[in-house]
């Protein structure tokens, strides 16, 4: 069955084919593994653009910053965007939107313009959130028993721009100084081509626009979209669904980002830095196919309750890591990345149970800019957390934070929410 009515175009008619469902799934698996590869490059060397315009290292962590409050921007922006006008024009703006960026950045390299990269890596943010808003396109595609495998298979794509992207940096950055060009224009050159390939990717590939093709849930069939913010904030399992989503990337960021600080402040090398973050990026992608199977097989709420205990074991596992132990650190990096797939795709996939898309749209914007937002918080609270405690008391805090989504997983089990389970 296919959904109900959006405000502004009709989403009836006949039900959608399985091979054009798989096809437009297909063509949000590219998107995204194309737009995290430029992504992941852009950022990477956006801390050195910094440093190199500004000669300030106290400033070097600002363009992330921006790109992050971007990233929570976009989301918002285009989930309420597509109630109107759909995915297809809405995610293709915010791919053109970040390859503008990009190349904005550009031009702020070559004036020495701080201003200028600030606002093009907001721009940035942009695509990054087209991907992420991706997986919840795939999921509407299928139907409740199917959609957490559907919303896996996209974040997958994450892992093929976690490996590309870092590794394009040198061989572009050759090319560049080889041209005349200042070495960094390479990486970010690739951004600018990357989100434009995104956006042509979307105007071509994505038709029908995925949103015609929703199946509704039962329960959600026939609601016309209209309910208020407030009435469906009120529900139980989207109060899960949503601490899920934001407590994963909090409690992922906050000890990830310190981690490699740790590794240098005890002699570990970049050698060290490289295979715990590697560690920790299997742990966030890779398993995400073995995740959807799991969420299909045990229901959301299972694997949220799952996520909680693993986030809170690699923490205290990392509380263990005084020195640059690399096998405790492996292991507890790695952890903590398969607690937040766990814990990211057990929420996306029950943020969409029982909702019309309007509402959906709604709550899932609401449900990104609110998970960026408070990891771009995170990121900034974890230096002063250490600097006044340890990485150790980093790690306390994290598993302390990670226990946040049992309360309203409890309240959801006492008042029999309609959720899986």
């Amino acid at each position: 069955m296919v959904s109900g009515r959006s405000q502004g175009f009709p989403i009836t008619g006949p039900p959608a084919v399985e091979s054009t469902r798989r096809r437009l799934i297909a063509t949000l698996f590219a998107g995204n593994a194309i737009g995290s590869t430029a992504y992941i490059g852009i950022a990477t060397v956006s801390a050195l653009i910094a440093d190199e315009i500004t000669g300030s290292t106290s400033l070097a962590g600002l363009p992330a910053t921006t790109g992050t409050l971007g990233v929570a921007i976009g989301a918002g922006t285009l989930s309420w965007a597509a109630i109107r006008h759909g995915r297809r024009p809405t995610f293709t703006l915010g791919y053109v939107l970040s390859s503008l960026g990009a190349a904005l950045a550009i031009v702020s390299i070559v004036t020495n313009s701080f201003p200028l990269l600030l606002a093009g890596m907001v721009a940035v943010g942009f695509g990054r959130s087209v991907g992420q808003l991706a997986r919840y396109a795939a999921g509407d595609m299928r139907s409740e028993a199917r959609r957490a495998e559907a919303i896996s298979f996209i974040v997958w794509a994450s892992t093929i721009g976690a490996v590309i992207g870092p590794l394009m940096i040198g061989p572009t950055s050759a090319f560049a100084v080889a041209g005349g060009a200042n070495e960094l224009v390479g990486p970010v050159s690739v951004a600018v081509v990357g989100f434009a390939l995104g956006a042509i990717l979307m105007v071509v590939g994505l038709r029908p626009d995925p949103i015609t093709l929703v199946i509704a849930d039962e329960e959600g069939a026939g609601g016309d979209g209209a309910r208020p913010f407030s009435e469906l904030l009120a529900a139980p399992s989207v109060r899960l669904s949503i601490a899920a989503i934001v407590v994963s990337q909090m409690v992922m960021v906050l000890v990830m980002v310190m981690t490699p600080v740790h590794i240098k402040a005890n002699d570990g090398g970049l050698a060290v830095v490289g295979w715990v973050m590697m560690a920790h990026t299997i742990g966030m992608f890779a398993i995400a196919p073995v995740t959807g199977m799991l969420i299909d097989r045990f229901g959301p709420r299972s694997m949220i309750l799952t996520s909680v205990g693993i986030f809170v074991g690699s923490c205290v596992l990392a509380t263990t890591a005084v020195t640059a132990s690399t096998p405790i650190l492996l292991a507890s990096m790695f952890l903590l990345g398969v607690a937040w797939n766990f814990g990211f795709v057990a929420g996306s996939t029950l943020l969409q149970h029982g909702l019309a898309v309007p509402d959906r749209l709604k709550l899932q914007g609401f449900a990104d800019s609110s998970a960026w937002i408070t990891s771009a918080f995170a990121a900034g609270i974890s230096g002063v957390i250490v600097t006044e405690t340890s990485y150790t008391g980093l790690a306390m805090f994290g598993a302390v934070l990670a226990l946040i989504p049992l309360i309203p997983l409890a309240s959801s089990y006492r008042l029999g929410a309609a959720s899986p389970t």
